[in-house]
């Protein structure tokens, strides 16, 4: 039976080393990779609203900065398949999706049947980690499998 990894990447240092520990994980139990970026995107709460107002920033700024993030998490994940095949990976797949972070990588974990999820245990959103407890913390909490949590 074919195994399925997930590792998340989000352009950070631990989210690239993940990326090489799933690479070289994959390569030795054939099995196929899935390369992930989560776009962080809650529902902003009225406070949140209220300072953006005023701050000056309207709804469609809000909305081009989220698309920006998009973007970005797009050509992550490209760049995230291009390693994996220059590694030797015949099956990578990629998937961008929004949402909370931490739920939506165990949403796709439980989707594919995920054998093993890898992420740094660090990204790019230290402050939010902090103050709200860490994805990595979160995903190997909550997963349907087992995670390997990359320093």
């Amino acid at each position: 039976m074919a195994k399925t990894f997930v590792v998340a990447v989000d352009g950070s240092k631990q989210g690239w080393k993940a990326l090489d520990m799933a690479t070289v994980q994959a390569q030795a139990s054939s099995a196929d990779l899935i390369v992930a970026h989560i776009v962080p995107f809650e529902s902003m709460p009225e406070a949140l609203e209220t300072w953006a107002e005023i701050e000056g920033m309207t709804r469609d700024e809000m909305r081009a900065r989220f698309h920006q993030k998009r973007a970005l998490g797009d050509h992550i994940v490209e760049e995230a398949q291009k390693r994996a095949k220059a590694a030797g990976i015949t099956s990578v797949r990629a998937r961008v999706v929004e949402g909370n972070v931490a739920r939506e990588l165990v949403e796709l974990a439980a989707d594919v049947d995920a054998d093993m999820i890898f992420l740094g245990s660090r990204g790019l959103s230290d402050l939010q980690g902090l103050l709200l407890g860490s994805v990595s913390h979160k995903v190997a909490h909550t997963a349907p499998c087992s995670c390997v949590i990359v320093r």
